[in-house]
């Protein structure tokens, strides 16, 4: 049995021995941490939301309602002069910290939205501004040359901005998302670049419809939101099989479009639901969808006494219009009659088509122009079919 002086001796050794292990496990840790042998957890800030920022901004209960709303999915990473991430953003006004709208999809030839986008880096709230130049073509575009296409700044102290970018900004088809590989400076001298990365949206794209697999024109019906009656008139007889490749600034391979024959038709340029001839007259209309948008293309050609099966200019000549390319939609409250943008539409400009035996089908190798928009344009090839 241990006599108290030994007991005491033994539990002090212990403790000494406990302590001694303690320290130099921290020691232990410490010193693989200084020399990056052993990784060591660290406490990794989470990624910023809309709520650090309506925090740190005192937005009021009313702000934070209308902010909730466009409140928008980041992914971004920010490192140099300001380290941090955002997964979270909302739309600024330009002047305070009060919400804004988020941008909204651009149409076809529309400019492209600035970005406002609310965010929080570390401990402060900025405002980021991404603005592409150009209009929409509802195409991939990428930036190289950012000079005043990307500006960060605080929203407490506007004065204090990075301005200086350079590297590459791309856009979506939609125009309302994209990505950012950039570099800001500000203007101050010994200070460092800002570096931002990763995918920022200042909008959310147009949801397309649901489409019911394996119906044959379906996206036609659905974008344009077709009553069922004429769904199901257009479904037995004016659904058909085409076979027309599209590249340039509209990509696509159509295999169905639309020749309603149904609802009063009208020969000649624009000529919505015609297929056929009257007297010198011939039209040839096609509705169709490609992504978010419709179009309707018109084959027309004019010829005294009558138009008869054969070749003929894709351009205008004389009285014959040729091949046109309208963007537009299909009125759900008319029947699904086409409704044309005048604004966005290529003309012939080159090629020809043909007319078959039949007079109602043919093949088209065209090259069509916008008016309006130099350099756009859209090549159409292959065969169609206006009627059965």
């Amino acid at each position: 049995m241990l006599d108290a002086s030994r007991l005491r001796w033994t539990v002090a050794a212990s403790i000494g021995v406990v302590f001694l292990l303690g320290v130099g496990g921290v020691a232990v840790a410490y010193s693989h941490s200084r020399s990056g042998t052993t990784p060591v957890a660290v406490a990794t800030p989470k990624p910023s939301t809309c709520t650090d920022a309506y925090r740190l901004l005192a937005l009021s209960p009313s702000e934070i309602s209308a902010a909730n709303p466009v409140c928008l999915v980041q992914s971004l990473k920010f490192s140099g002069e300001l380290a941090g991430s955002v997964a979270q953003a909302y739309s600024v006004s330009a002047d305070d910290a009060s919400p804004s709208s988020m941008c909204a999809v651009p149409k076809r030839w529309s400019g492209y939205p600035q970005a406002l986008l609310a965010i929080v880096v570390g401990v402060k709230a900025y405002r980021l501004r991404i603005s592409m130049p150009g209009t929409s073509e509802h195409q991939t575009v990428s930036l190289n040359n950012l000079a005043g296409a990307v500006e960060l700044a605080s929203i407490v102290d506007p004065s204090t901005d990075w301005s200086q970018a350079t590297g590459t900004i791309s856009l979506n088809p939609d125009g309302v998302t994209g990505t950012i590989d950039a570099s800001l400076l500000r203007d101050a001298s010994g200070a460092q670049p800002v570096h931002i990365s990763g995918q920022w949206a200042c909008g959310a794209p147009l949801p397309l419809p649901a489409v019911a697999a394996g119906v044959p024109c379906a996206s036609f019906y659905a974008l344009n939101q077709l009553h069922a009656a004429d769904v199901a008139r257009m479904k037995a007889r004016a659904c058909n099989v085409e076979n027309l490749s599209l590249s340039g600034d509209i990509s696509a391979h159509l295999v169905r479009a639309v020749t309603d024959r149904t609802m009063a038709p009208t020969p000649g340029y624009g000529g919505d639901n015609f297929c056929g001839s009257v007297g010198e007259e011939y039209t040839a209309t096609f509705k169709f969808s490609v992504g978010d948008e419709s179009f309707l293309l018109d084959l027309d050609v004019s010829n005294y006494p009558a138009v008869l099966p054969g070749r003929y200019p894709a351009q205008t000549t004389g009285t014959s219009v040729g091949a046109v390319l309208f963007l537009g939609y299909a009125d759900a409250a008319n029947h699904g009659e086409f409704v044309t943008d005048d604004q966005v539409f290529w003309m012939g400009s080159g090629g020809t088509f043909t007319i078959a035996r039949d007079m109602k089908s043919g093949t088209l190798d065209a090259s069509l122009s916008s008016l309006t928009h130099a350099g756009s344009s859209v090549r159409i090839t292959g065969s169609w079919r206006c009627a059965a």
